[in-house]
Protein backbone atom coordinates (compact mmCIF):
# COMPACT_ATOMS: atom_id res chain seq x y z
CA UNK A 1 0.00 0.00 0.00
CA UNK A 2 2.93 1.97 -0.13
CA UNK A 3 3.22 4.13 -2.64
CA UNK A 4 -0.34 4.63 -2.28
CA UNK A 5 -1.60 2.98 -5.48
CA UNK A 6 -3.64 6.33 -6.46
CA UNK A 7 -4.95 5.31 -9.35
CA UNK A 8 -6.61 2.01 -8.01
CA UNK A 9 -7.85 3.45 -5.04
CA UNK A 10 -9.74 6.34 -6.63
CA UNK A 11 -10.96 3.78 -9.27
CA UNK A 12 -12.25 1.67 -6.78
CA UNK A 13 -14.15 4.67 -4.88
CA UNK A 14 -15.62 5.84 -7.78
CA UNK A 15 -17.79 2.55 -7.91
CA UNK A 16 -18.80 2.71 -4.16
CA UNK A 17 -21.54 4.55 -2.39
CA UNK A 18 -19.23 3.83 1.17
CA UNK A 19 -16.34 2.08 1.97
CA UNK A 20 -15.06 0.48 5.12
CA UNK A 21 -11.31 0.33 5.69
CA UNK A 22 -10.13 -3.05 8.20
CA UNK A 23 -7.09 -1.70 9.41
CA UNK A 24 -4.93 -2.85 12.66
CA UNK A 25 -3.22 -0.46 14.68
CA UNK A 26 -3.21 3.38 13.37
CA UNK A 27 -5.59 4.70 10.92
CA UNK A 28 -2.93 5.91 8.36
CA UNK A 29 -4.64 3.93 5.30
CA UNK A 30 -7.84 5.15 6.68
CA UNK A 31 -6.70 8.73 6.47
CA UNK A 32 -4.74 8.48 3.10
CA UNK A 33 -8.03 7.20 1.63
CA UNK A 34 -10.29 9.92 3.12
CA UNK A 35 -7.66 12.75 1.63
CA UNK A 36 -7.63 10.85 -1.87
CA UNK A 37 -11.77 10.65 -1.99
CA UNK A 38 -11.46 14.64 -0.92
CA UNK A 39 -9.02 15.29 -3.52
CA UNK A 40 -10.55 13.53 -6.39
CA UNK A 41 -14.60 14.57 -5.64
CA UNK A 42 -15.14 11.00 -4.66
CA UNK A 43 -18.64 11.55 -2.67
CA UNK A 44 -17.85 7.83 -0.98
CA UNK A 45 -18.47 8.02 2.17
CA UNK A 46 -15.64 6.43 4.13
CA UNK A 47 -15.51 4.63 7.13
CA UNK A 48 -13.04 2.64 9.64
CA UNK A 49 -12.33 2.89 13.21
CA UNK A 50 -14.95 3.42 16.16
CA UNK A 51 -15.83 1.86 19.53
CA UNK A 52 -15.73 -1.57 18.36
CA UNK A 53 -12.42 -1.43 16.13
CA UNK A 54 -9.68 1.20 17.89
CA UNK A 55 -6.31 1.79 17.91
CA UNK A 56 -5.47 -0.64 20.21
CA UNK A 57 -4.75 -4.47 20.37
CA UNK A 58 -5.20 -7.13 17.48
CA UNK A 59 -8.44 -7.44 15.59
CA UNK A 60 -9.69 -11.25 15.79
CA UNK A 61 -12.47 -12.47 13.31
CA UNK A 62 -15.23 -12.15 15.75
CA UNK A 63 -14.05 -8.54 16.36
CA UNK A 64 -13.81 -8.01 12.43
CA UNK A 65 -17.52 -9.98 12.15
CA UNK A 66 -19.25 -7.54 15.09
CA UNK A 67 -17.89 -4.65 12.97
CA UNK A 68 -19.19 -5.61 9.66
CA UNK A 69 -22.36 -6.53 10.75
CA UNK A 70 -22.86 -3.48 12.66
CA UNK A 71 -21.84 -1.75 9.18
CA UNK A 72 -24.48 -3.59 7.22
CA UNK A 73 -26.64 -2.93 9.62
CA UNK A 74 -27.49 -6.74 10.18
CA UNK A 75 -27.64 -9.60 13.07
CA UNK A 76 -24.12 -10.69 14.15
CA UNK A 77 -23.94 -14.60 13.22
CA UNK A 78 -21.55 -14.98 16.10
CA UNK A 79 -22.21 -15.08 19.53
CA UNK A 80 -20.75 -13.69 22.50
CA UNK A 81 -18.30 -15.82 24.13
CA UNK A 82 -19.39 -17.65 26.74
CA UNK A 83 -17.79 -16.86 29.95
CA UNK A 84 -15.08 -19.71 31.64
CA UNK A 85 -17.04 -22.16 33.67
CA UNK A 86 -13.39 -22.55 35.04
CA UNK A 87 -10.75 -21.09 36.57
CA UNK A 88 -7.52 -21.85 33.72
CA UNK A 89 -4.04 -21.47 35.46
CA UNK A 90 -2.14 -18.30 35.08
CA UNK A 91 0.43 -18.24 33.21
CA UNK A 92 2.33 -14.77 33.14
CA UNK A 93 5.36 -13.86 31.27
CA UNK A 94 8.07 -15.67 31.99
CA UNK A 95 12.17 -15.27 31.02
CA UNK A 96 13.36 -19.04 29.59
CA UNK A 97 14.46 -21.36 32.20
CA UNK A 98 18.71 -20.43 32.33
CA UNK A 99 18.12 -16.83 30.94
CA UNK A 100 21.05 -14.70 31.44
CA UNK A 101 18.71 -11.94 32.16
CA UNK A 102 17.28 -13.94 35.34
CA UNK A 103 20.56 -13.75 36.86
CA UNK A 104 21.15 -9.88 36.32
CA UNK A 105 18.09 -8.91 37.83
CA UNK A 106 18.24 -11.03 41.12
CA UNK A 107 21.23 -9.22 41.48
CA UNK A 108 19.85 -5.98 40.84
CA UNK A 109 17.09 -6.83 42.68
CA UNK A 110 19.79 -7.54 46.06
CA UNK A 111 21.69 -4.62 45.27
CA UNK A 112 19.11 -2.14 44.97
CA UNK A 113 15.67 -3.07 46.14
CA UNK A 114 13.21 -0.36 46.03
CA UNK A 115 15.06 2.12 46.44
CA UNK A 116 15.38 2.53 42.99
CA UNK A 117 13.91 2.75 39.55
CA UNK A 118 13.67 0.37 36.54
CA UNK A 119 13.37 1.47 33.05
CA UNK A 120 13.19 -1.06 30.55
CA UNK A 121 13.34 -1.68 26.91
CA UNK A 122 11.83 -3.64 24.14
CA UNK A 123 13.44 -7.37 24.54
CA UNK A 124 13.02 -10.70 25.93
CA UNK A 125 14.03 -9.22 29.28
CA UNK A 126 10.54 -7.47 29.10
CA UNK A 127 9.75 -10.27 31.10
CA UNK A 128 11.12 -9.80 34.14
CA UNK A 129 8.67 -6.80 34.72
CA UNK A 130 6.34 -8.93 36.70
CA UNK A 131 7.31 -10.64 40.79
CA UNK A 132 9.51 -12.15 42.18
CA UNK A 133 12.05 -10.09 40.13
CA UNK A 134 9.64 -7.00 39.08
CA UNK A 135 12.36 -5.27 36.78
CA UNK A 136 10.18 -2.65 35.20
CA UNK A 137 8.82 0.61 36.15
CA UNK A 138 7.80 1.93 33.00
CA UNK A 139 8.31 1.30 29.37
CA UNK A 140 7.79 3.50 26.61
CA UNK A 141 8.83 2.40 23.19
CA UNK A 142 12.19 0.73 21.56
CA UNK A 143 15.24 2.01 23.01
CA UNK A 144 13.54 4.45 25.26
CA UNK A 145 14.82 2.82 28.37
CA UNK A 146 17.67 5.26 28.77
CA UNK A 147 16.35 8.25 27.77
CA UNK A 148 12.91 7.63 29.64
CA UNK A 149 15.29 7.09 32.85
CA UNK A 150 17.44 10.15 32.49
CA UNK A 151 14.11 11.68 32.78
CA UNK A 152 13.06 10.16 35.81
CA UNK A 153 16.44 10.50 37.70
CA UNK A 154 16.12 14.14 36.95
CA UNK A 155 12.70 14.65 38.18
CA UNK A 156 12.79 12.19 41.05
CA UNK A 157 16.29 12.61 42.27
CA UNK A 158 16.06 8.69 42.99
CA UNK A 159 18.84 5.82 41.14
CA UNK A 160 17.68 4.71 38.02
CA UNK A 161 18.83 1.68 36.65
CA UNK A 162 17.97 1.17 32.73
CA UNK A 163 17.99 -2.07 31.06
CA UNK A 164 18.72 -2.97 27.36
CA UNK A 165 19.55 -5.51 25.16
CA UNK A 166 22.47 -5.33 22.82
CA UNK A 167 20.15 -5.59 19.30
CA UNK A 168 18.12 -2.48 20.81
CA UNK A 169 21.20 -0.85 21.62
CA UNK A 170 22.65 -0.96 18.43
CA UNK A 171 18.95 -0.24 16.91
CA UNK A 172 18.08 2.75 18.87
CA UNK A 173 20.10 2.92 22.41
CA UNK A 174 22.86 4.85 21.14
CA UNK A 175 21.16 7.87 20.48
CA UNK A 176 20.35 8.03 24.31
CA UNK A 177 23.26 6.96 25.58
CA UNK A 178 24.67 10.00 23.74
CA UNK A 179 22.04 12.39 25.09
CA UNK A 180 22.73 10.90 28.53
CA UNK A 181 26.21 12.02 28.20
CA UNK A 182 25.52 15.64 26.82
CA UNK A 183 23.27 15.92 29.69
CA UNK A 184 25.22 14.56 32.55
CA UNK A 185 22.62 12.75 33.72
CA UNK A 186 22.70 10.47 36.77
CA UNK A 187 21.88 6.74 35.15
CA UNK A 188 23.28 3.67 35.51
CA UNK A 189 22.92 1.57 32.15
CA UNK A 190 22.86 -2.35 32.19
CA UNK A 191 23.11 -3.54 28.78
CA UNK A 192 22.28 -7.38 28.72
CA UNK A 193 24.45 -8.84 25.65
CA UNK A 194 23.29 -12.08 24.62
CA UNK A 195 25.09 -12.22 21.56
CA UNK A 196 21.72 -11.98 19.06
CA UNK A 197 18.27 -10.92 18.52
CA UNK A 198 16.67 -13.47 20.58
CA UNK A 199 12.95 -11.94 21.64
CA UNK A 200 12.00 -11.90 17.63
CA UNK A 201 14.09 -15.05 16.12
CA UNK A 202 17.46 -14.50 16.34
CA UNK A 203 17.70 -12.10 13.75
CA UNK A 204 21.31 -10.79 13.68
CA UNK A 205 22.91 -7.68 15.06
CA UNK A 206 26.35 -5.68 14.71
CA UNK A 207 27.63 -7.16 17.71
CA UNK A 208 27.26 -11.09 17.49
CA UNK A 209 29.79 -13.06 17.04
CA UNK A 210 32.04 -12.91 13.38
CA UNK A 211 32.28 -16.07 12.77
CA UNK A 212 28.21 -16.03 13.06
CA UNK A 213 28.43 -12.89 11.03
CA UNK A 214 30.72 -14.08 8.00
CA UNK A 215 32.62 -12.08 5.81
CA UNK A 216 29.86 -9.69 4.62
CA UNK A 217 29.41 -8.06 7.71
CA UNK A 218 31.33 -6.08 10.35
CA UNK A 219 31.60 -6.94 14.19
CA UNK A 220 31.31 -3.94 16.29
CA UNK A 221 32.37 -4.13 20.46
CA UNK A 222 29.81 -2.55 22.63
CA UNK A 223 32.20 -1.40 25.14
CA UNK A 224 34.05 0.47 22.42
CA UNK A 225 30.87 2.23 21.81
CA UNK A 226 30.17 3.19 24.66
CA UNK A 227 32.68 4.59 25.39
CA UNK A 228 33.09 6.26 22.52
CA UNK A 229 30.34 7.63 23.45
CA UNK A 230 31.65 9.43 26.42
CA UNK A 231 31.12 7.23 28.86
CA UNK A 232 34.72 6.70 31.06
CA UNK A 233 32.65 4.36 34.03
CA UNK A 234 32.15 1.47 31.79
CA UNK A 235 32.84 -2.54 32.68
CA UNK A 236 32.26 -6.02 31.43
CA UNK A 237 30.85 -9.02 33.89
CA UNK A 238 29.76 -12.49 32.80
CA UNK A 239 25.73 -12.39 33.95
CA UNK A 240 26.11 -15.92 35.48
CA UNK A 241 29.15 -15.10 37.99
CA UNK A 242 26.82 -13.01 40.88
CA UNK A 243 29.62 -13.03 42.63
CA UNK A 244 30.86 -10.54 39.88
CA UNK A 245 27.67 -9.13 39.34
CA UNK A 246 27.25 -7.96 42.72
CA UNK A 247 30.76 -6.27 42.64
CA UNK A 248 30.26 -4.33 39.62
CA UNK A 249 27.04 -2.89 40.94
CA UNK A 250 27.50 -2.37 44.29
CA UNK A 251 30.82 -0.34 42.33
CA UNK A 252 28.65 1.67 40.29
CA UNK A 253 25.86 2.48 42.71
CA UNK A 254 28.04 4.91 44.93
CA UNK A 255 29.08 6.74 41.58
CA UNK A 256 27.55 9.13 39.52
CA UNK A 257 26.94 10.50 36.15
CA UNK A 258 26.14 8.11 33.09
CA UNK A 259 27.49 4.46 33.94
CA UNK A 260 27.54 1.03 31.89
CA UNK A 261 27.64 -2.32 33.09
CA UNK A 262 27.84 -4.96 30.07
CA UNK A 263 26.20 -8.00 30.95
CA UNK A 264 27.81 -10.87 28.55
CA UNK A 265 25.96 -14.36 28.35
CA UNK A 266 25.22 -15.86 25.28
CA UNK A 267 21.07 -16.91 25.03
CA UNK A 268 20.49 -20.25 26.01
CA UNK A 269 18.17 -21.45 22.98
CA UNK A 270 20.79 -19.52 20.66
CA UNK A 271 23.95 -21.00 22.35
CA UNK A 272 22.18 -24.54 21.71
CA UNK A 273 20.95 -23.96 18.52
CA UNK A 274 23.46 -21.91 16.73
CA UNK A 275 26.64 -22.45 18.75
CA UNK A 276 25.78 -25.71 19.56
CA UNK A 277 26.85 -25.05 23.23
CA UNK A 278 24.95 -26.85 25.71
CA UNK A 279 25.97 -27.46 29.03
CA UNK A 280 26.85 -31.15 30.37
CA UNK A 281 25.48 -30.37 34.03
CA UNK A 282 22.33 -29.95 35.63
CA UNK A 283 21.29 -29.05 39.14
CA UNK A 284 19.24 -30.78 41.16
CA UNK A 285 17.90 -30.23 45.26
CA UNK A 286 20.53 -31.89 47.36
CA UNK A 287 18.87 -30.16 50.87
CA UNK A 288 15.29 -29.03 51.35
CA UNK A 289 14.83 -26.09 53.74
CA UNK A 290 14.59 -22.78 54.03
CA UNK A 291 17.19 -22.01 51.31
CA UNK A 292 15.33 -23.69 48.55
CA UNK A 293 12.05 -22.54 49.20
CA UNK A 294 13.43 -18.99 49.37
CA UNK A 295 15.75 -19.98 46.04
CA UNK A 296 12.21 -20.98 44.34
CA UNK A 297 10.70 -18.09 45.49
CA UNK A 298 13.39 -14.84 44.18
CA UNK A 299 14.77 -16.31 41.26
CA UNK A 300 11.52 -18.41 40.17
CA UNK A 301 13.21 -20.00 37.51
CA UNK A 302 10.86 -22.41 35.42
CA UNK A 303 13.15 -24.76 35.82
CA UNK A 304 11.77 -25.36 39.61
CA UNK A 305 8.53 -26.91 40.59
CA UNK A 306 7.45 -27.93 43.89
CA UNK A 307 6.55 -31.68 44.62
CA UNK A 308 4.79 -31.80 47.74
CA UNK A 309 5.83 -29.49 49.78
CA UNK A 310 9.40 -30.36 48.13
CA UNK A 311 11.36 -28.33 45.72
CA UNK A 312 12.57 -29.82 42.92
CA UNK A 313 14.54 -29.08 39.41
CA UNK A 314 13.40 -30.38 36.02
CA UNK A 315 16.26 -31.87 34.18
CA UNK A 316 14.53 -31.31 30.80
CA UNK A 317 13.92 -27.85 31.57
CA UNK A 318 17.09 -27.48 33.44
CA UNK A 319 20.13 -25.81 31.22
CA UNK A 320 23.04 -26.03 33.50
CA UNK A 321 23.53 -22.15 34.09
CA UNK A 322 24.19 -23.29 37.66
CA UNK A 323 22.93 -19.88 39.07
CA UNK A 324 21.04 -21.52 41.88
CA UNK A 325 24.02 -23.11 42.95
CA UNK A 326 25.03 -19.57 44.01
CA UNK A 327 22.04 -17.95 45.19
CA UNK A 328 21.18 -20.91 47.43
CA UNK A 329 24.69 -23.26 47.43
CA UNK A 330 23.54 -25.44 50.92
CA UNK A 331 20.29 -26.46 48.77
CA UNK A 332 21.61 -26.95 45.59
CA UNK A 333 24.37 -29.23 43.78
CA UNK A 334 25.27 -29.89 40.30
CA UNK A 335 25.24 -33.59 38.61
CA UNK A 336 25.91 -34.97 35.57
CA UNK A 337 23.01 -35.05 32.57
CA UNK A 338 21.38 -38.01 32.14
Amino acid sequence: TWPLPEGRIEAFLQSCDRVLVLEEGEPLLEGSVRALAQKCGCKARIDGKDETLTVLGEYSTTLVLRRVADYLDCPCPVKASSPVVRELPVRPPNLCAGCSHRAVYYAVRHTFGDDAYYSSDIGCYTLGMLPPLRMADFLVCMGSSVSAGSGFARASGKPVVAFIGDSTFFHSGMTGLANAVFNKHDILVVILDNGTTAMTGHQPNPGMLQDILGEEAMHLDIESVVRGLGVTECVKVRSYNLKALHSALEDMRDKKGVRVIIAEEPCVLYARRRLKKAAAQVAYVAEQGADAQRCLEELACPAFYRNGEDVAVDENLCTGCMVCLQVAPKAFKARKRA
